[in-house]
């Protein structure tokens, strides 16, 4: 394997800590800004790189954009974002400011998928010079709303040339051949008067803090969680399912949101909901409390659900409704993802795969994850099921590949994001093989 030398290490740095300094989370719409001026800063951060690199570039509708090598043969592509999720609490230092301690990069963003875009814009690099007139073209596309429903790629796919072939470097290793489905929606009801209750900051997100203020004396009920990804809700500690159980009874039994919260999706639910539906392959469904707004002038209770390969969302919408009519208040759909799932026999998924495989032992690694590690290489590399929602669904012959390990603890949306850095500089030549040996594929 050709490992990344000193002048591409000294440019790799140069662009992560300059994406990492743009704190892409959606913002108010501006003209030439559908998702706010900071997502829209990190959208011409790249193009402009990339085409100050000697790329083709375009950027789409201000919402996507693509950096390609090459103008015939099939289309060969990398997809990725360089929008983020909110910081959310308990930093170690500053989430926008990219750190390097004991080896690891640490940053929102890093693993999320700035730092896998700026492996994969280094590999293309490496393509560009090997390849002056390649029998492909090679393309990264870009979006900067994927944690908030990937409108960036609905607007791509209106306009632009899709992919023969591709990844995403959006989830984990060794490949992805089955995404649950994702449902994300939330119950309205009746704005109250006597209180108000706000937490969390994303539907995606296990919320890290609610608080509970009684309108009339001004008393506050405050709650903290552990932050997590909504994929893995066990991995973190609801802030709003944690409140529950410290509110005044009557304000809990009374308010429909609240009663409803405490029967379907709380912790101790008398029914919850997931266990509504059958597991198959790819697990059983989640759901996660990811926000709420209660108050004289709202009240919205935000869910994250991942519901089962073999299910489909209208299942899932009939399941809603008849718990939304039971407590007199209406579901509202935000985002809805379809199940994805791929042939684990492909082409396509095998070559990952085994791209993996070549370079999994040169991962370097956490002392603490050394036994989950020995236990992952023991056996051959297989393309997984998961519960996290990836850009592969988002258009057709892409799957999703890293940057994630097997024995690694799940880094996304989670406070101190990162990453070592040796494996980071180590996914540019593994996603050059992955983009050159897929365009052998399809030629």
């Amino acid at each position: 394997m050709n490992q990344i030398n000193i002048q591409e290490i000294e440019k790799f740095d140069q662009i992560l800590n300059d994406l990492i300094a743009i704190p892409s989370v959606k913002g108010t719409p501006t003209e030439g800004a559908p998702y706010g001026q900071a997502p829209k800063a990190a959208l011409d951060y790249y193009l402009n790189m990339a085409k100050a690199d000697g790329f083709i570039t375009c950027n789409v509708g201000d919402k996507a954009g693509y950096v390609q090598w090459g103008d015939k043969g099939p289309l060969v592509a990398a997809l990725g974002h360089l929008d983020v999720v909110p910081a959310g609490s308990a930093w170690n230092s500053e989430p926008f400011s990219l750190t390097c301690k004991d080896g690891y990069f640490t940053g929102r963003g890093v693993v999320d998928d700035k730092g896998p875009m700026v492996s994969a814009y280094m590999a293309l690099l490496r393509l560009k010079e090997k390849y002056p007139d390649p029998p492909f073209r090679l393309r990264l596309i870009v979006g900067t709303d994927e944690e908030n429903g990937s409108t960036c790629m609905e607007r791509y796919c209106e306009t632009e040339e899709l992919p023969d072939i591709g990844f995403t470097p959006d989830a984990e290793f060794p490949c992805i051949f089955a995404e649950k489905g994702i449902y994300q929606m939330h119950f309205e009801g009746n704005p109250c008067s006597g209180f108000s209750l706000l937490g969390g900051n994303a539907a995606n997100m296990v919320p890290p803090y609610c608080e509970y203020t009684c309108l009339t004396d001004e008393s506050k009920i405050t709650q903290e969680g552990l932050q997590a990804h909504a994929s893995h809700p066990e991995m973190g500690i609801n802030a709003i399912d944690q409140i529950l159980s410290k509110l005044p009874k009557d304000i809990v039994d009374t308010n429909p949101l609240l009663k409803l919260m405490k029967k379907y999706f709380s912790a101790s639910a008398e029914i919850p909901f997931a266990d509504l539906f059958t597991p198959d392959l790819s697990g059983k469904a989640t759901t996660n409390v990811g926000m709420v707004h209660i108050g004289p002038d709202e009240a919205r209770l935000h869910v994250d659900i991942r519901f089962p390969v073999t299910l489909s969302s209208a299942v899932v919408t009939e399941k809603l409704e008849a718990i939304a009519s039971e407590f007199g208040v209406k579901v509202v759909q935000d985002s809805v993802l379809e199940p994805l799932f791929k042939d684990k026999e492909s082409n396509q998924i095998k070559t990952l795969v085994s791209i993996y495989e070549k370079y999994r032992d040169s991962f370097e690694y956490d002392p603490e994850e050394s036994d989950a590690r020995k236990q992952s290489l023991s056996t051959p590399a297989e393309p997984l099921a998961i519960g996290g929602g990836t850009y592969a669904r988002t258009m057709p012959n892409i799957v999703a590949f890293g940057p994630q390990l097997p024995w690694e603890k799940d880094q996304c949306h989670q406070s101190n994001e990162s990453i070592l850095k040796k494996n980071l500089y180590l996914l540019v030549p593994l996603y050059e093989e992955a983009l050159e040996n897929l365009g052998k594929i399809v030629i």
